[in-house]
């Protein structure tokens, strides 16, 4: 999911292998795509990222390649092939563009991540499968103001972050249920202060940290009402700050309000928003909105252990 600097929504519905777009409100815009290899068709769609010119890029996991698109779906160019060369992709997931419209995608099963010009050109890579500082299982994309990259790590339950170049710069999280820990954290999104919000499918809640990584707050439980999940994935900020998640088992959207310090310490609570004459604070939802059907209804642990499976796809036979 991501957010345009016009407010608009873009969700990748993977199960209809389709782009769709909403007003911030979640109204009805366009959608494209259709089950396929072509130009403009998918197979399992998962990422997407806006530039600063309204240009859409969706990461086509199944495919292992990134398609760019206009603000309105018209196809404009790709990249990528399978393998484990510079530029090849298996199965990318997580996608995101810097101020300078480089493109930043996580190669999921290459445990890798690789960084395009905004035509596709190779620039760098960065990673390897692996526990220590630098080495991942990429899910998860996102870049801050500065242009740092922040890595969700599922299988190794932590954040990375690293500068544009890729030089490791710090990291946080472990296996859990406590503040600050996860259970396999897969959708990344860094608001326009600095500050982080990790989903944490696992635990069926959304966590919030500095760029540095200290622990703000959290929100969400298990279940299908307002502000509850049942394997939260996808996280997007927009310019006002709200954050949108992809609450994928119920099939749809919520979105949450901000929150604010109100005291020096190292926990937030909310801020009191005004919206249609109703103020809702943080962590509730102002406007939840359709994404793909989905009869899925697992518990949380259940939930992680398919997504885990979804991050390392098969590597394809020749009759494939």
């Amino acid at each position: 999911m991501a957010v345009a600097g016009s407010g608009n929504v873009y969700v990748t519905d993977n199960g209809n292998n389709r782009v769709e777009e909403f007003t911030s409100s979640g109204a009805y815009v366009t959608q494209w795509g259709q089950f396929g290899s072509g130009d403009g068709q998918f197979k399992y769609p998962f990422g997407i990222a806006v530039d600063g010119s309204g240009n859409v890029y969706v990461a086509d996991a199944s495919n292992n390649r990134v398609q760019k698109f206009t603000s309105s779906g018209a196809y404009l160019t790709q990249w990528g092939s399978f393998g484990s060369g510079d530029g090849q992709l298996w199965g990318p997931y997580g996608i995101a563009v810097d101020n300078s419209g480089n493109v930043y995608v996580a190669d999921a099963s290459n445990d890798r991540i690789e960084k395009f010009d905004s035509s596709g050109g190779y620039l760098t890579q960065w990673g390897s499968g692996a526990s220590p500082d630098g080495k991942f299982g990429a899910f998860g994309v996102a870049l801050d103001g500065s242009g740092n990259v922040y890595v969700a790590d599922p299988g190794n339950n932590r954040v990375q972050k690293f500068t544009s170049s890729g030089a490791y710069l710090t990291q946080w999280g472990s296996s859990g249920t406590g503040d600050g820990q996860f259970i396999y954290p897969t959708g990344i999104a860094v608001d326009g202060s600095g500050n982080v919000y990790v989903t944490d499918p696992g635990n069926n809640r959304v966590q919030e940290f500095t760029s540095s990584g200290a622990y703000l707050t959290q929100w969400g439980s298990s279940g299908t009402g307002d502000g509850q999940f049942l394997g939260p994935i996808g996280i997007a900020t927009g310019g006002t700050g709200n954050i949108y998640v992809t609450d994928t088992p119920n099939s749809r959207i919520e979105e949450f309000a901000p929150a604010v310090t109100v005291a020096p310490t190292h926990r937030r609570t909310s801020r009191l928003r005004l919206t249609t004459a109703t103020h809702r604070s943080a962590g509730q939802p102002l406007h939840p909105m359709v994404a793909a059907p989905s009869p899925d209804t697992r518990s949380r642990h259940q939930v992680a252990n398919r997504h885990r499976s979804m991050a390392a796809p098969r590597r394809r036979s020749s009759s494939a």
